[in-house]
């Protein structure tokens, strides 16, 4: 199951808010937690 980066929820696949970042899928919860990943994705994504 995909872990929301930002607030550390897993979460169903078919039910997560996905946003693709440097080709990379993330999944969030809620558009809230999409907003905060996208004003500084380099925090939360892993390289």
């Amino acid at each position: 199951m995909p872990v929301d980066p930002v607030c550390g929820i897993e979460m169903d696949e078919e039910l997560a808010t996905i946003h693709e970042y440097n080709g990379k899928k993330y999944y969030f919860c809620c558009e809230g937690c999409k907003s905060i990943f996208s004003r500084k994705p380099g925090k939360y994504s892993k390289k």
